[in-house]
């Protein structure tokens, strides 16, 4: 098939007939109509393999060029999700098509991109500032990261909010590249690279990232399933000091206790905000738990230390710095300054945490903690002036 361009479908569309110009599926003429029409229920889109009843499935003939000159001119259409190319037959003038869409706020390109350099989707990027979600999920090489990176950053898509590359295979020096087209996306709020093989390189490079951006919007950082070791998560932690993290998963790397030490400072700031950590898969023993409970203690924003007690490593001996953090006993000034904000540090409600540690965890979901803390602690402690000064006699 000779090569076509927007102009050429611009040149047909009004006298073409549907029907005659898609071969594969018979919904696909029908698919054409809506967005041909301006159909305003036309919303969501999929191109996939799957011959369901609303999908576009690609097959011979010029399906794709149609379509992209058709999304392209789409007002309404706001979610893509590209699972299949088919064979691939002029796929150059698909992407040309799709550049020229404005309305789009959400894209998913499940399938490998094969010859076409995902630079040509610059245009895209650069023009639609409706753009809010972008997902990747297909083999990601270097040379392809490098492209990824060339259209972000030449773009600097200013409605992008999340960002997803999992289970790429993203290579560590991949996602480097990409975190440096990153720097110019401060108002990003969420950011998922789950299942790479992302490590040392890349957490420096998401740390610049991080400090480039000053005050940053990000809200959730997810890297389970990754190579990051504790040289990583040094880096990483370096990076997130000035940061509004509410979330942020760690889960199935290669970290240890001594690398969990270096949150320390970010869990001491007075700018820390993160609400739930995830450590699963993790056997970061009894040196994992003290670093965790020495740096939560005077925290006040974490709410769940999600991981399985099962597969940590932990012993009495980590226990007992856990049960210390939500409740020490020593004296009464200790037990008022315990931590009183953790809900949850293991699984569920049902798991292996000592069940000491659990009930203490129940006590921070009730009013005024502290006082059923010493109440439970000091059973020998006359409390009624506390409770007539409202603890005020309490060191603070």
């Amino acid at each position: 098939m000779e090569g076509r361009d927007f102009d050429y479908y611009e040149a047909r569309a009004r006298d073409v007939k549907l029907d005659d110009i898609t071969s594969s599926c018979e919904g696909n003429a029908t698919i054409l109509q809506q967005l041909r029409d301006q159909d305003t229920y036309l919303k969501i889109l999929t191109i996939s393999d799957d011959a369901d009843d609303d999908n576009f499935v690609v097959g011979e003939g010029d399906d794709l060029g149609w379509l992209g000159y058709f999304i392209g001119k789409s007002k309404y259409l706001q979610d893509l999700c590209i699972d299949s190319w088919g064979e691939g037959e002029n796929i150059e003038a698909f992407i040309e098509g799709i550049n020229h869409n404005r309305s789009i706020d959400s894209l998913h390109i499940g399938t490998d991109l094969g010859d076409v350099n995902f630079r040509s989707m610059s245009p895209f990027f650069r023009n639609n500032n409706r753009l809010a979600e972008l997902e990747l999920n297909f083999e990601v090489g270097l040379e392809c990261a490098q492209s990824i990176a060339h259209a972000l950053g030449e773009s600097s898509c200013q409605s992008l909010k999340h960002v997803t590359i999992e289970d790429s295979n993203l290579s560590d020096g991949g996602f480097a590249v990409i975190a440096t087209a990153l720097r110019s996306y401060p108002q990003l709020e969420e950011l998922h690279l789950e299942g790479n093989n992302i490590g040392l390189t890349s957490c420096i490079a998401l740390a610049d990232m991080l400090r480039g951006w000053g005050a940053s919007n990000l809200k959730t950082l997810a890297f389970s399933s990754n190579e990051i070791d504790d040289q990583g998560l040094q880096a990483l932690a370096a990076g997130m000091t000035n940061t509004s993290l509410k979330t942020l998963y760690l889960s199935n790397n290669l970290i240890t206790g001594a690398g969990l030490r270096s949150l320390s400072d970010y869990f001491q700031s007075e700018s820390c905000c993160l609400k739930t950590l995830n450590l699963y898969g993790i056997n970061f023993g009894d040196e994992g738990a003290m670093a965790l409970a020495g740096a939560l203690m005077g925290n006040k924003s974490l709410k769940s230390l999600n991981l399985n007690p099962d597969e940590s490593g932990i012993t009495d001996v980590g226990w007992a710095a856990f049960s210390k953090l939500v409740c020490d006993p020593s004296s009464i000034n200790s037990t008022y300054h315990s931590n009183h904000n953790i809900k949850r540090i293991g699984d569920n409600p049902d798991d292996s945490t000592p069940l000491e540690i659990r009930r203490y965890l129940g006590l921070n979901g009730c009013p005024h903690p502290a006082i059923h803390k010493i109440l439970k602690s000091h059973s020998d402690l006359d409390m009624n002036p506390f409770f007539q000064w409202k603890l005020k006699l309490l060191p603070v």
